[in-house]
């Protein structure tokens, strides 16, 4: 059996959410778009090329874009972020390295742009904690879908069954639940809304990383 873990980038390690939501606000509003809270709730399932689709759609009346050209606009305009800005989640260090002590191979499945990830997670100096960062564009599909959670297992040489998927967002967690994995939910303000949809998928909700981990600093999951 090998122990292995997946963990999402924004929200989970990195504290990163509301720089998404300003970057949606702020394509938006350069190109004369109305911006509304729910387009960031409707991005948020996606990976950044169907979030740059979807933005060519709502401003297919004002502009024509190719989606190359928002993809590229949107990873610089959270480029500056990731390398200099953007923190990890409290308690993020100490539960990677009580994981790399019991043994646990470990990636990153994220919706983000890997190099942008990348950045952040070298900069906070976690870098060399996970084996390989796997993104939504690599994997050919976002967190509705499944692939990019099995790929990682793969990749990492474990099943489902033995993978602990690490999740903040609903549907990205119910999508691992779903096919077998073992899910700790990360609690966010974003998911109070989502309390029983959490606690229907994941092993675990947490408010923090810290209850992962005993006076020792030693990982409990249970």
């Amino acid at each position: 059996m090998t122990k292995a873990m997946i963990f999402d980038a924004d929200g989970t390690l990195l504290d990163s959410m509301d720089l998404w939501r300003q970057i949606d606000r702020d394509f938006l509003l350069a190109h004369q778009y109305p911006y509304s809270p729910q387009i960031s709730r409707q991005v948020e399932t996606m990976s950044l090329r169907q979030s740059a689709a979807y933005f060519r759609q709502l401003l297919a009346g004002r502009e024509q874009l190719r989606v190359s050209q928002i993809v590229a606009e949107l990873e610089g305009m959270c480029a500056g972020a990731y390398e200099n800005q953007v923190q990890a989640m409290p308690f993020v260090p100490e539960f990677l390295e009580a994981a790399r002590r019991a043994g646990y191979r470990m990636c990153v499945a994220t919706a983000s742009q890997k190099r942008q990830i990348e950045k952040a997670l070298g900069r906070l100096g976690l870098l060399s904690y996970f084996a390989f960062i796997l993104d939504a564009d690599e994997a050919g599909a976002s967190k509705t879908d499944p692939a990019i959670f099995l790929a990682c297992a793969a990749r990492l040489g474990s099943v489902p069954a033995d993978t602990w998927v690490f999740e903040d967002a609903p549907h990205a967690a119910k999508t691992a639940a779903d096919a077998g994995f073992l899910v700790v939910g990360v609690h966010t303000p974003e998911s109070d809304g989502q309390r029983e949809r959490m606690l229907g998928c994941c092993r675990r909700w947490v408010s923090s990383f810290s209850q992962l981990l005993d006076p020792e600093k030693n990982i409990i999951l249970s």
